[in-house]
Parts: structure tokens; C-alpha cells; sequence
């Protein structure tokens, strides 16, 4: 039987490139009987992970019922269990795409999703057939759910384009009305856009005297515009010819290119007022003087003229004062650049400081734009975690670059811009935090120190949590930031035994109710010293500090978390804090040999650790537990 019954060549050359093939529908096909059960468990587990996001249970909530999306989810996963590949497999599709961005869910929610499918569908096959033979069914599902993200994807682009395009003509249109233009005053300029154009060289000949007779009553060099002679003619012409005026997207596109030049010029809007004003004046003179036998017909279009030169005006102060507003910034330690959003994270524009800070770290100016923000500025092969305009967010978010081993610390947010400014690009604005973040760290690192002097055997047992913690991130495979920050946060995660009585602290023997009840509030008083700090690593560290004696069966402390309501960060280290302290030496206990310790370890396993992380540790024992078995006793203590 055939399952691909569609002749698009498109299509087909989609299907091969994603690994659809005959044999894989086939796969599926022969194993209908134990996937079509799995639909309605698979769904289930599906929603309640997403319904667990706040912002999607919003959307949910808001545009559907949950059951009646759960119906729709469990009629499209039938279909994939079950795939015959025609042309209502693919409208389908494509509805999928333009419902979920109709109601908010972008092509990234829709991307993550489907690899939280793949996963939830891999772990059902796992459970009901032996793993080689789930491994090659997963394969062949999970090409077909390529196929259809890729039919998603079209179906995305094309609703984004129309919601690109559809802001711009309402934009443009508010503008227009502020400045009287209407439709009228278009048709009046398609007429006379001729005798415009052919007496483009007058006009400019006007221009330009008027430039040199009131060039010395402001502040502002008539050279930067005569260098721009040839260019701003041919630049109209072409304006007027191809009736741009009427094309809103080429329209946006020159006025854009209008500002870029603009801002290099450093041309203020007293300047460009001027300059708009004697253009105005230089068409109105010579069209009164060479058609006043039709001096109605003139005045009318003059009028026109003057309402789209209005208009243009007021297109680019809305385009060009986030650029403008950026110089009361310019004695502070902040730069400023733009993106572009559909190409994300291209570099399109850098201001003056942006230029020099680069210029510092060996980066020439030609090598500025078309560059990525997050590789160019912070060394990173992907969008930072956090980006405020990936997330559409107001908030700020703070990220980290090295340097020959020094951090350097980033604030960045996004300027707020007119709507028309937003539709393909976004300007950030970024801080150099890092003399203010050295002041909290060596004010955290103080108490720090406090600490260790105090718990007199810890001895250097915090770099080897950071260590450690670092190294157990890094294979359980969390990214790069997370990886960097877990190094210094765990470093704090007993920083709240400054609050605790020596007498308890360095109690010898066996601890009395009272004493481990004392004891335990540690937890809770580094959480309070670190928590009011908004530095991402420290507000990492202190979770850690508030969760890193909880349970994964609940029976932890201070607040009985279980599971995954633990943060992973506090995971990690609850693992790594206990596999130091058993391996060496404490006031009130000899160090525990390696074997007795991985015993621990492995009957804690679902029940004090996480026992997806436990196994992840274990099985990488002996770079765990080399390092203290060549190190001597006297060290590790």
C-alpha cells in the first residue's frame, strides 16, 4: 500500500530531506496497534507539562478550553500514528500554524513543544517495547514530525508577514492623519511627480542657496549635505518616479535608510526641521515661478507636497528619537545597538560607545554590522538566555562575558520605540555593571570568608562544591551560563552559618534536637542575605542556599519541596555538598571511604537525590572521586 500519495515535487523533496520515506510510514503503520493506545496517555502528559507554564495556561485559558485542545491533539497524533501523506495531511498542517499564532503561540512555543513530544512519545515506547525496536519506530516518527514542523513552519511565516505588514499600513495611517495627508493628496502627487522630477536640478540649485545663506545662523556644517549632492538627487528622483509614497514597505525601508544616515551625520531635529523646511521652500519657489498661468492647479499640489513632507518628517522623528534619547545616557557607562528581529540578532546599528567598547576588545569597526549581538558581544554561538526582546519583555537581564578569566558583567534592556520602529528591528541598551557587581561580591565574599573562619573544618570545602557543581551541570548537559554561574553560586550555599552559635557550629559530638533545629535554619538565613540582590547568579545562589537540604521524596528542609519543585541548581549541589562531607574530615566524624560513600549515594537515589542526577553522577565515579584519592589527607581537610 502507499502512504505518500501527494506529486508536488516541493513536497516531496521536503519529505525526503526529513527522512519520510515508504518504509518509515510503513514502520508506523505495522505498529498502529500499540501507538493508538498511547494517543490519549501522550496528550495527557503533554498539557500537563505545558499547563504548568503560566503564561501558555493564560493563552490556553483564554482561547480555548483545555479539553478541547487535548481533542484536537489527540485527532492530530491518530493521524501520525496512523500517517498517510496527501494534501488534507498537509492543510492540516498548515491550519495548525495559523491557529496557534492567531491566539499568541509563537513558532518558538511551537518548536519547543514538538521536541517535548518527540521525548514524552520515546519515554510511552520505552515502557511498551524492547529499546531497539522503540529506537527505530521513534526514528520514523520523529521524521515525520520534522516534516510537519517544516509545514508549520510556512504556515508561520506567512501569518508573521501579515502581521509585519498590517501594523505598518496602521502606523503610517495615524501618521498620515496627523499630518492631513489623504488619499486625494497621492493622486495630486502622481500627477505632478513628473514635472517634479524633471525639475529636480532647480529645485536643488534653490536648495542649496538657501543653504549657504542660512547656514551661519545655526549650529551646523552645509558641507555634510553638498558632500551628499548627487546622492540626494538621485535618491528623489527615484522617490518620486517609482511613486514610493504610495509602497508602504519601500516607503519604511527609505525612511529608515534616511536615519541611519542621520544618526552618522549627528544631525539634531532643529538641523532636520531646517533642512526639510528649505526643501520645501526650494519646490514651492520654483513651481509658483514656472506655472503660475496654472497657479491653481500649483497650489494644490504644493499643498499635497507640503502635507508628505510633513508626514515624512514625522515618520522619522518617530524612528529617530529612541536613537536621539540615547545621548542624555552618554556620560553613564551604557551602549547602545540595534538588532535586526527577522534575522535575529543581526547587528544594524552601534552608537558611539558600543563602537569604542568594541574598538577595547580588538573589534574594528568593519567588522561591527551584520554580525550577531550575542556573538559579537558576549562570545556566544546562540541567543542569551534571557534576551528581553526574544521574550518580548520590559525587563532587564543581566549576562556575563570572560575576559583572560575576569568576568565582566552586562544590564541590558530594550529601549522603548514607537510601534513603527518595532515591526523589524529593536533597540537595546546595555550597562557595564561590573565595578558595581565587584562591590557585592567582595561584600558576599567577606561573609563568605566569615563563615569558613567559623566552621573551622569545612577547611576548603566550598571551591570543591563550586568544582564540583560546575562538573555535574556540565554532564548532565545545561548550557554554558548555568554552567558558569553554579560555579560561583554553590560556592554560597552554606553562607547562612554566620547566623549560627559557635557553640553549635563546632560542637563536637552529636547535635540535641534544639541544636539541629538551630542548626537547620541556616538555609533560610543565607536565602535572606542573598536574596534581595538581583545579580542572576546571585539570586542562584540563593536558591541554592534555600534548597540545597531538601529531599527529592519531600522530606527535606526548610520548606519540604520534592521533586522537581527543587531547582535544579539546588539538585545538583545537595548531591555534590553531601559527597564532600562524606569524604572528609568533620569535627564530629572521621572521612568515609569511597566505597561506603557511593553505597550512600546510591540508597539515596529517589528518595534524598534526584535519581536522574545520581545517575548521571555515578556514572562518571572516577572523575568524581579521583581528585580526592591523589590528593593527601591533610589537603582534602
Amino acid at each position: 500500500m502507499a502512504y505518500i500519495l501527494i506529486n508536488d515535487p516541493e513536497r516531496l523533496s521536503l519529505l525526503s530531506l526529513t527522512g519520510v520515506t515508504e518504509s518509515s510510514l510503513e514502520l508506523i503503520h505495522q505498529h498502529k496497534d500499540i501507538l493508538l493506545p498511547l494517543v490519549g496517555p501522550i496528550v495527557d502528559e503533554l498539557y500537563e507539562q505545558i499547563y504548568r507554564v503560566d503564561h501558555l495556561k493564560k493563552i490556553i485559558d483564554y482561547s480555548s478550553t483545555l479539553e478541547q485542545l487535548k481533542e484536537t491533539q489527540r485527532i492530530y497524533l491518530t493521524q501520525v500514528f496512523c500517517p498517510i501523506i496527501n494534501d488534507a495531511y498537509i492543510k492540516n498542517r498548515y491550519k495548525v500554524g495559523s491557529v496557534h499564532s492567531r491566539i499568541g503561540l509563537d513558532l518558538q512555543w511551537f518548536i519547543s513543544v514538538h521536541r517535548l513530544y518527540c521525548q514524552i512519545v520515546l519515554d510511552f515506547l520505552v515502557k511498551s517495547m524492547p529499546i531497539k525496536e522503540a529506537s527505530e519506530l521513534m526514528n520514523a516518527i520523529e521524521s515525520l514530525l520534522n516534516f510537519d514542523v517544516q509545514i508549520v513552519v510556512t504556515a508561520y511565516t506567512k501569518i508573521e508577514m501579515d502581521k509585519a505588514l498590517f501594523p505598518l499600513r496602521y502606523e503610517f495611517k495615524h501618521l498620515q492623519n496627523k499630518a492631513g495627508l489623504i488619499d486625494q493628496d497621492f493622486d495630486i502627487l502622481d500627477t505632478f511627480n513628473g514635472k517634479l522630477t524633471y525639475r529636480l536640478e532647480e529645485i536643488m540649485k534653490k536648495f542649496y542657496q538657501g543653504l549657504f545663506q542660512r547656514a551661519a545662523h545655526i549650529p551646523w556644517k552645509s558641507k555634510d549635505v553638498l558632500s551628499e549632492t548627487e546622492y540626494l538627487k538621485n535618491y528623489l528622483t527615484q522617490f518620486f518616479q517609482e511613486k514610493v509614497y504610495r509602497d508602504e514597505i519601500s516607503f519604511y525601508r527609505v525612511i529608515r535608510d534616511w536615519v541611519k544616515k542621520i544618526n552618522q551625520k549627528n544631525i539634531s531635529e532643529q538641523e532636520l526641521t531646517f533642512i526639510i523646511d528649505l526643501f520645501n521652500e526650494a519646490v514651492r519657489e520654483t513651481f509658483l515661478k514656472r506655472d503660475s498661468q496654472y497657479e491653481k492647479e500649483v497650489i494644490t499640489f504644493l499643498g499635497s507636497f507640503e502635507r508628505l513632507i510633513r508626514f515624512t518628517l514625522a515618520v522619522v522623528r518617530e524612528l529617530l528619537m529612541p536613537y536621539k534619547s540615547l545621548e542624555t545616557y552618554s556620560f553613564l557607562n551604557i551602549f547602545g545597538y540595534e538588532i535586526d528581529i527577522l534575522d535575529f540578532g543581526i547587528v544594524t546599528w552601534v552608537d558611539d560607545n558600543a563602537k569604542r567598547l568594541l574598538e577595547s576588545q580588538g573589534v574594528k569597526n568593519d567588522a561591527i554590522l551584520g554580525k550577531r549581538c550575542y556573538e559579537l558581544l558576549y562570545n556566544r554561538v546562540l541567543p542569551c538566555t534571557g534576551c528581553p526582546v526574544r521574550h518580548d519583555s520590559g525587563e532587564s537581564f543581566i549576562t556575563s562575558k570572560e575576559n583572560d578569566n575576569i568576568s565582566q558583567y552586562f544590564k541590558t534592556w530594550q529601549l522603548p520605540q514607537p510601534a513603527i520602529a518595532e515591526l523589524s528591528h529593536r533597540l537595546l541598551v546595555s550597562q557595564n555593571i561590573t565595578d558595581e557587581t565587584k562591590v557585592i561580591f567582595d561584600t558576599i565574599e567577606s561573609l563568605l570568608e566569615l563563615a569558613e573562619l567559623r566552621d573551622d573544618d569545612t577547611g576548603k570545602h566550598v571551591e570543591r562544591i563550586g568544582m564540583l557543581a560546575r562538573k555535574l551541570a556540565q554532564i548532565s548537559g545545561c548550557d554554558q551560563q548555568f554552567i558558569h554561574n553554579i560555579e560561583l553560586a554553590a560556592r554560597f550555599h552554606d553562607i547562612g552559618k554566620v547566623g549560627i552559635p559557635d557553640a553549635i557550629l563546632n560542637k563536637p559530638g552529636k547535635l540535641t534536637h534544639e541544636e539541629r533545629e538551630s542548626m537547620k535554619t541556616h538555609s533560610e538565613i543565607g536565602h535572606k542575605i542573598l536574596s534581595k540582590l538581583d545579580l542572576p547568579v546571585i539570586q542562584m545562589a540563593s536558591r541554592i542556599a534555600n534548597t540545597h537540604h531538601e529531599k527529592w521524596n519531600g522530606t527535606g528542609y526548610p520548606n519540604q519541596l520534592k521533586g522537581e519543585e527543587i531547582p535544579l541548581e539546588g539538585r545538583i549541589v545537595a548531591i555534590v555538598d553531601v559527597f564532600d562531607a562524606l569524604l572528609t574530615k568533620r569535627a564530629y566524624k572521621d572521612p568515609f571511604p569511597p566505597e561506603k560513600v557511593k553505597t550512600i549515594l546510591i540508597e539515596g537515589k529517589g528518595e534524598h537525590f534526584d535519581p536522574n542526577l545520581i545517575d548521571v553522577f555515578l556514572s562518571m565515579w572516577d572523575e568524581f572521586i579521583t581528585p580526592y584519592q591523589i590528593t593527601t589527607s591533610t589537603e582534602v581537610q
